[in-house]
């Protein structure tokens, strides 16, 4: 079973992405990465950071308890692997981003949006985040759960899939909403009761 997910807050209201990260590896923000250990495989391309993980990019954070980061080589233009030129951190050089996994305890977070799960994997080539084991979304205090969370980072959609539970969502609506009257068409405002 599946459910679109969207928390936004009427048609009026700027569109709520729980889990923007559409521009996790494309903005000309730096990514810091800070953790208890780093491991560089040169021949694989793959950054493994270990233990008490966080990366922030502008506003948006990733903390888990370890984080894997894969990159592509670019090739030159025989066909032949372009030698990696051993940079460190996220594989400085000739390398792109391929994929991100953060896993155990992940945290991702955004402004009022944050989103945790065990397990979180950037696909940069589909364009899709999968956020995994017990995953729940948060928008203030709108709250989306499931058992599989899929964010097409390019089409503005996500999906919750539910699985050997069912999704579900807690929406509060706004405290002001403006309502029309039956009879006269005249603006009134509700409010909430808290």
């Amino acid at each position: 079973m599946s459910a679109s997910a969207g928390l936004g807050r009427g048609a009026d209201a700027p569109k709520s992405k729980v889990l923007d990260a559409t521009e996790l590896g494309r903005s000309k923000e730096p990514i810091v990465v800070t953790s208890d250990r780093l491991e560089y495989d040169y021949r694989s391309n793959v950054v493994v950071y270990r233990g008490a993980v966080e990366a922030t990019q502008g506003t948006l954070k990733i903390t888990s308890e370890t984080l894997t980061v894969t990159f592509a080589e670019e090739k030159e233009r025989n066909g032949q692997a372009a030698p990696s030129p051993g940079g460190l951190a996220l594989g400085a050089g000739s390398a792109r981003l391929k994929e991100i996994v953060a896993a155990g305890k992940v945290r991702i977070e955004d402004g009022t949006r944050w989103a945790t799960g065990g397990r979180a994997v950037f696909d940069q080539t589909n364009r899709t985040l999968v956020l995994s084991e017990t995953p729940v979304l948060h928008d203030g205090a709108n709250e989306v759960a499931g058992d599989r969370v899929i964010v097409y980072l390019d089409e503005d959609r996500s999906v919750v899939e539910g699985g050997r539970k069912r999704v579900k969502a807690v929406l509060h609506p706004d405290r002001d909403e403006k309502n029309e009257k039956a009879d006269g068409g005249q603006q009134t405002t509700a409010k909430a009761k808290p």
